[in-house]
């Protein structure tokens, strides 16, 4: 919290010097931009897309890390020698440019749905900051991220089992902290009952983001009215209506549980990307010769025939999410 007020004085170190030292820590403040757009929501829900469409936009920054992670470490890491940034200071050097024409400075770290900390302590750094919220069928959205889990090799990040129900129904033991994948580090990825029963984080926001700063839309409305969509989003940022190419589309493909294709990810993907670069092996060729390998690994991902169980636990969540389609007037429903 301290971090919070020391940034605040520093934002206006001019009282002390209009000649000297005042004005060279101005402008270099200045250069580091405060990030006063925030993508939250939970995850497979469309903020990925969302992210690198709004790239096609001159009047958006966009940072080199989609998800800095500084406002929402707590929610995601299970360990605090996790947190990938530990300062204001780090986290601002995301958002340095020279550039002055950038209206918005994108920060699309989602987890901050989930914490009223991170909601609390976004305000704090950027009181004015417009939040955009998506969400889903939590159905839907729980068999989308069980998918994404199975297209791991990481042990630690991987579901344990390749049926979804059986996932589902390890619930009442991951309260009590078990039957997590063994070393696992972000136990909440593993919650689907927490990821998607969004009556229990989206009243919060609602009460303490000013209305004309919060834009929350529908899963299926963002691909199914994608032109609309992105006409309301430009209208409710007050920026320039551009047409967006909506070419990026973050699908799952779950594979199966492999050791090639962990190493080659681990040492050759990853690990030697850099040096690839260098030597003009581009990344889209990289990525072909990835999907190339991957294609022989490929699970065949069989959905499970009775969701009742799930459908029952989100009936509270269908109702509210029907209550927000009807009522709030930041949607396409209007």
């Amino acid at each position: 919290m301290k971090e919070y007020l020391k940034l605040g004085k520093k934002l206006f170190p001019l009282h002390r010097s209009i000649t000297g030292k005042g004005v060279v820590e101005t402008l270099s403040l200045i250069k580091k931009k405060i990030p006063n757009l925030f993508i939250v929501g939970s995850p497979r829900c469309g903020t990925t897309s969302l992210f690198n469409n709004l790239k096609q936009h001159k009047d958006i920054f966009i940072p080199r890390i989609k998800e800095p992670r500084f406002f929402d470490s707590h929610v995601f890491y299970d360990y605090k020698k996790d947190y990938p940034i530990k300062s204001v200071k780090k986290y601002l050097e995301l958002f340095k440019t020279d550039k002055l024409d950038k209206k918005y400075f994108l920060d699309c770290s989602i987890f901050a749905l989930y914490s009223k900390k991170s909601i609390n302590n976004i305000l704090k750094i950027s009181p004015e900051a417009k939040f955009i919220v998506i969400m889903r069928d939590p159905v839907d959205a729980s068999i989308s991220m069980h998918k994404q889990r199975l297209g791991y090799t990481d042990l630690k990040m991987r579901e344990l089992s390749e049926d979804f129900i059986k996932c589902w129904r390890m619930i009442k033991f991951r309260k009590k902290k078990m039957l997590y994948p063994v070393n696992c580090r972000n136990k909440i990825l593993f919650r689907y009952d927490l990821l998607y029963s969004y009556e229990r984080y989206i009243p919060y926001l609602i009460s303490k983001i000013k209305k004309k700063n919060l834009f929350i839309i529908f899963y299926d409305d963002y691909f199914t009215f994608n032109e609309l969509f992105y006409n309301k989003l430009f209208k409710f940022l007050k920026i320039r209506n551009i047409k967006i190419n909506n070419h990026f589309i973050n699908t799952s493909y779950p594979i199966k549980n492999s050791s090639f294709i962990y190493y080659f990810i681990k040492y050759f993907v990853t690990k030697s990307s850099d040096l690839i670069k260098k030597i003009g092996f581009r990344s889209d060729k990289l990525l072909f010769m990835y999907n190339f390998f991957l294609g022989f690994y490929k699970l065949n991902y069989k959905k499970s025939d009775d969701l009742s169980e799930v459908k029952n636990f989100f009936k509270k969540t269908y109702n509210y999410l029907n209550l927000l389609k009807k009522k709030y007037p930041l949607n396409l429903y209007k």
